[in-house]
């Protein structure tokens, strides 16, 4: 990959997509795939926004049972099976478990019922998986056998326990950067760290491009494109109100998930605690609990807060203070809390909506599911374009690139810079190299990073330092507690 902004201001693109998050990437690889010209642009680095935020598990959709919502189940359950195919080398499954309690909604009854009904529901979800990827039938068992699998747990009133499978990415950074080197392969040209100012608009009000800053240097450049999709995320009405666009903002949570550093359990742990479920998750050596929910507009609430909760919610396991290593924090669209949360991605068709031609917008919900979203995104572009229908081929596409970085630490971080857009510390250090997103990394390991890319970018001794303490600050910023796990 190469980023080249003054060429992607050369041409008028067909598609010019703002945002490079998940579903901006997504739509990014589909499009090119399907033929159409694509310059994907992002502010930040790929997947710096909500995409870095997430349990690292790729979900099935059976919370959808509880609202009756059996289309997105089924979408869920099927994006799952996609990148369980298409992603092997990132995507596995993973086994949860849930304590039973009680004769009502968290009964060992309920929850058989519940798994049935998830199984029957999405009995094609093995469909054309190797069985080492096949996820398993749902059960539950007495308390007895919920002891024997977690020997650590003691509850009162137990009942049982019910298991299941869904999936979880090793690494989530590495799988969306699959899908930006996915669409740089299929002729897409991307660009990170190039921030869109606002919509370029012709004198009929028609959406024609957008103008955008290099955010690593001082130049402006306008980049046009016969159709622009806005895809940034919580961004997304933003950058519509600085184009002029009177749409009303749609409101944001914070959402967080906590990485801790203590030995991880085999499996998934679920509970209920004070009106929020939560999930204590196995993740490279780690653990990590979520996901908390507050109004973006609201002052942040301290993350020891949401830390004590879920020791509450898990009193057998041990959750101290002194585990948390990171505060994985992202902005998603709800209002309220968790019951607040949007359950559907939107794609604005703003030509129907508001008259705006030229102008798409995709605001996901879900990492899971954004390969489908994106789908959808790019049949209805390829309709305001003029174009003939192309089906779609990502969900049968295998993902080359997704997969770790092999080789010493050195020869990895070459390769983050070369071929992966690697142009800060951050970007190799959270998103390439998989060695700060469960944590700050070594001073050893940092070393030879920052060495590494002062050779390839040619950095002096001061971009160095302003590098080191910029990271710094980003884990500074993210340990929660005011300084008091320092």
């Amino acid at each position: 990959m190469k980023r080249e902004l003054a060429a992607l201001a050369a041409r008028e693109w067909d598609v010019v997509v703002v945002g490079g998050g998940i579903h901006g990437a997504a739509f990014a690889w589909d499009a090119a795939q399907r033929g159409l010209a694509v310059a994907l642009v992002e502010r930040e680095d790929f997947g710096a926004g909500a995409s870095w935020n997430s349990l690292k598990t790729i979900h099935g959709g059976m919370r959808h049972l509880q609202r009756l919502d059996l289309a997105s189940l089924r979408e869920s359950a099927c994006e799952r099976r996609t990148l369980l195919r298409i992603a092997p080398e990132l995507v596995e499954p993973l086994a949860f478990f849930v304590p039973c309690r009680g004769h009502t909604t968290n009964s060992r009854l309920a929850w058989t019922l519940g798994l049935f009904l998830n199984d029957l529901l999405t009995r094609d979800r093995n469909r054309g998986l190797p069985p080492a990827r096949a996820i398993p039938a749902a059960r539950t068992v007495g308390a007895a056998e919920a002891r024997r699998l977690l020997p650590r747990l003691e509850l009162p009133g137990l009942t049982g326990a019910a298991l299941w499978h869904d999936a979880q990415a090793v690494s989530t950074e590495r799988l969306l950067l699959a899908f930006v080197h996915a669409a740089a392969e299929a002729g897409a040209a991307v660009a990170n760290h190039a921030e869109a100012l606002e919509l370029l608009r012709d004198a009929r009000g028609r959406v024609v491009g957008v103008a955008l800053r290099d955010a690593l240097g001082t130049r402006t450049h306008e980049v046009r494109g016969r159709l622009v999709v806005n895809a940034a995320g919580p961004w997304v009405d933003e950058l519509g109100a600085r184009s002029g666009l009177g749409r009303a903002p749609a409101p944001l949570l914070r959402a967080r998930n906590l990485v801790l550093e203590r030995k991880p359990l085999e499996v998934a742990v679920g509970a209920r605690s004070e009106g929020r479920f939560l999930f204590l998750v196995p993740w490279q050596g780690r653990s990590i609990v979520g996901t908390s929910y507050e109004p973006a507009g609201a002052p942040p609430s301290d993350p020891l807060a949401f830390l004590e909760l879920a020791a509450r919610a898990f009193p057998w396991a041990g959750i101290e203070r002194s585990q948390l290593r990171l505060v994985h924090e992202g902005l998603v669209p709800g209002t309220g809390g968790a019951h607040g949360l949007w359950t559907r991605s939107r794609v604005v068709d703003h030509e129907r909506e508001d008259g705006t031609v030229g102008l798409v917008s995709l605001q996901g919900v879900k990492y899971t599911t954004a390969r489908a979203v994106a789908e959808r995104a790019v049949d209805l572009s390829l309709r305001r374009l003029g174009r003939p229908h192309v089906a779609c081929r990502t969900a049968g596409t295998p993902l080359a690139r997704a997969r770790l970085l092999s080789g010493t630490l050195e020869e990895r971080t070459r390769v983050a810079v070369r071929e992966e857009l690697a142009l800060t510390l951050a970007d190799a250090v959270l998103r390439r190299l998989d060695l700060g997103t469960a944590g700050p990394p070594a001073a050893g390991d940092l070393a030879v990073v920052c060495g590494a890319m002062a050779r390839e970018l040619g950095w002096d001794a001061g971009r160095q330092h302003a590098e080191q303490a910029a990271l710094r600050a980003f884990f500074g910023a993210r340990r929660g507690g005011g300084g008091l796990l320092e």
